[in-house]
């Protein structure tokens, strides 16, 4: 699988229709609520035309009022889907989702947050396309076919412990195996996670921090034949990761934020994240994925739909 490096622009400029049975997807992460002028990123996002849009968590935030009340955090979400920006864009484009702590809960939350089932039972129905099972599983975790890619969303919340214990617990790991296991022909497997996977550098609420279970995680991914990309946000910065485990190179491809502050890494994550390749970027920005027989496309637009960077690796 050789690394490649090239302007996608004129693939992405092709409608779906001529992509055949190629996919293109956008994504991102960190969406608060501020001015209308930040807002104008789903006008973007919706002129890119995908055949769907991904959101990586924080898709709202709840203030400390609203976290505690299920009225509140009910009109919350009515404020944030109010932007006539962001509702052109969920109404012409589908719409997939996993969440983050801004839209479970508190700042940093975990599985003693009391208004968790709550929580989960608004959020499925806000995002009431995405296949989530909440009845069966009692989580928002899903997964999803589409041809020779396969999607894999973890629940990052409902079982979260504290720092060093787990994030998503032995049961969705266990769920996780299955998947890959039953979709083995899959060319790529895109699993979707809240918080970053593949960054060495203990930040804020990186899995790094939660070592042994991330050992498992990778592990676990390491045995699918095909090429696996964890998607995931949180950062309020982009960027693109690689790591090789076990003999399998891992990609990962972080969005964040759409229009929440941007916050660049910092000394000492900047000396110890070894795995990210080129810069972060350090902007309001989302992610458009392309997937060809051949190849992954990465390529992260600006408010404008501008390019700011792209990647490309052979399948």
């Amino acid at each position: 699988m050789k690394y490649l490096v090239g302007s996608v622009a004129a693939l992405l400029a092709l409608p779906l229709v001529a992509l055949g049975q190629n996919l293109r997807f956008a994504a991102g992460s960190c969406a608060e609520l501020r001015t209308p002028e930040r807002e104008a990123i789903f006008a973007r996002i919706e002129e890119k035309k995908p055949s769907f849009f991904f959101w990586l968590g924080d898709n709202t935030y709840y203030t400390a009022e609203e976290w505690n009340d299920s009225t509140l955090m009910v009109k919350n979400w009515e404020r944030r889907l109010s932007s006539p920006p962001l509702a052109s864009m969920m109404k012409s484009v589908p719409q997939r989702a996993i969440w983050d702590d801004h839209d479970f809960g508190p700042n940093d939350a975990d599985s003693t947050y009391a208004l968790r089932g709550v929580s989960a039972r608004i959020f499925s129905s806000i995002f009431a396309d995405t296949p989530f099972n909440l009845a069966k599983y009692g989580d928002l975790r899903w997964s999803e076919r589409r041809g020779a890619v396969h999607f894999i969303a973890l629940d990052d919340r409902t079982h979260r412990g504290p720092i060093g214990t787990q994030v998503l617990g032995k049961g969705q790991l266990e769920w996780l195996s299955l998947e890959l296991e039953q979709n083995r022909d899959a060319r790529v497997v895109f699993v979707a996670v809240g918080s970053q996977v593949l960054n060495l550098a203990e930040s804020f609420e990186n899995m790094i921090r939660y070592p042994k279970e991330r050992l498992e995680l990778l592990d676990r991914c390491a045995r699918f034949p095909g090429r696996v990309v964890f998607l995931t946000g949180d950062r309020h910065h982009g960027e693109v990761e690689e790591l090789q485990h076990r003999e399998k190179r891992f990609i990962e491809v972080c969005s964040s934020p759409l229009t929440s502050k941007v916050f660049p890494p910092r000394s000492p994550e900047t000396e110890e994240n070894t795995t990210i390749v080129g810069k972060p970027i350090n902007q309001e920005h989302f992610a458009v994925i392309t997937v060809t027989q051949q190849q992954l496309f990465v390529e992260y637009f600006n408010t404008k739909g501008e390019t700011i960077v792209n990647v490309a690796y052979e399948l």
